[in-house]
């Protein structure tokens, strides 16, 4: 059994909870997803972070869920492309058989649209299917 995170904006936690049911049906330990957080209590979101990358250290795929938001497809915030770049480092460096998903393709307004579509070409990440992931 293969473990994997869900990564993305907390402001996805109820599509990210249906995708981690998703994914445990296709024999997938989900260990990490977007959860609701507090923003007025920067501990709460402190330990939310530092907890999320300790789980990143841990995983063998990842799925960022990319959602709309804010009136952007597919959208990426900065603190989700630190995330999926944090995993592609560890791939490089390790020479690791993760797996990198998005779950679907960005709009050019997305800040990091380019360095996304250079990870597609280099192969570094994929585009989400679910009958990859069974």
């Amino acid at each position: 059994m293969r473990r994997i995170i869900i990564a993305g904006s907390a402001f996805f936690y109820k599509e990210a909870i249906e995708i981690k049911e998703e994914l445990e049906k296709s024999d997938y330990e989900v260990i990490d997803y977007p959860k609701k957080i507090n923003d007025n209590i920067e501990i709460e979101y402190k330990e939310a972070y530092e907890r999320f990358y300790n789980s990143l250290s841990k995983t063998d795929d990842l799925l960022l869920l990319n959602l709309d938001k804010k009136g952007i497809e597919g959208y990426i915030g900065y603190e989700s492309f630190a995330e999926l770049s944090y995993l592609v480092v560890k791939k490089i460096q390790e020479d690791s058989n993760h797996k990198i998903y998005i779950y679907k393709m960005p709009s050019k307004e997305v800040g990091c649209f380019d360095e996304i579509m250079h990870f597609l070409e280099l192969g570094y990440i994929e585009l989400y299917r679910k009958k990859e992931l069974k």
